[in-house]
């Protein structure tokens, strides 16, 4: 997981599919903190865990204040609701603009970027798992704007997925991580 982290450069698009839980964090956790060392606005998009539960990890595991960094926006805590069905259902073109405005957004308050870890479960759990492959099929494999994402999948959530399906999601990812 550690080797894996280093190949993340600002524009990748990675989907990432875990077996458990526990792993899946442990890397979202890592990933946002190499972010946020890198003063990049970071963001995490979860219904797993709870905010609390979120902001006690980072405190614990970074050794920060999480609360003045969350007020000044440099620190996000999302549920998959709050971010993506905040306005209706999801529309891909919206979510995608709201990606480069908040990548504009950080450049202007000096920051190198935005990186966000999206947890894509409840989709799944919600019956919108075609929606999501159909969201990230209007995505590009590699962004050309100072974001950078993992999609978490969960194995048995892939495993759900049409063959054709499965492919649309590799297509639109620069980085596969099994």
């Amino acid at each position: 997981m550690e080797n894996r982290l280093e190949e993340v450069h600002i524009g990748n698009h990675i989907i990432a599919i875990y077996t458990d839980q526990e792993s899946k964090f442990d890397e979202a956790f890592k990933f946002l903190k190499d972010g946020l060392d890198n003063n990049e606005i970071i963001m995490i998009i979860t219904d797993s865990l709870s905010k609390d539960k979120i902001r006690k990890r980072m405190q614990n595991d970074w050794d920060v204040k999480i609360e003045p960094l969350e007020s000044s926006g440099i620190i996000n805590i999302k549920t998959t609701e709050e971010w993506y069905y905040s306005h209706g259902f999801p529309n891909p073109f919206k979510i995608k603009t709201f990606w480069l405005a908040m990548a504009e957004i950080a450049l202007n308050r000096c920051k190198n970027g935005l990186r966000v870890f999206a947890d894509t479960h409840d989709f799944f759990e919600k019956g919108f798992g075609n929606d999501l492959v159909n969201y990230e099929s209007t995505l590009d494999s590699k962004f050309d704007f100072q974001f950078t994402a993992i999609c978490a999948y969960d194995s048995k959530d892939i495993q759900s997925l049409t063959p054709s399906q499965r492919d649309v999601l590799v297509s639109h990812h620069n980085i596969i991580w099994k």
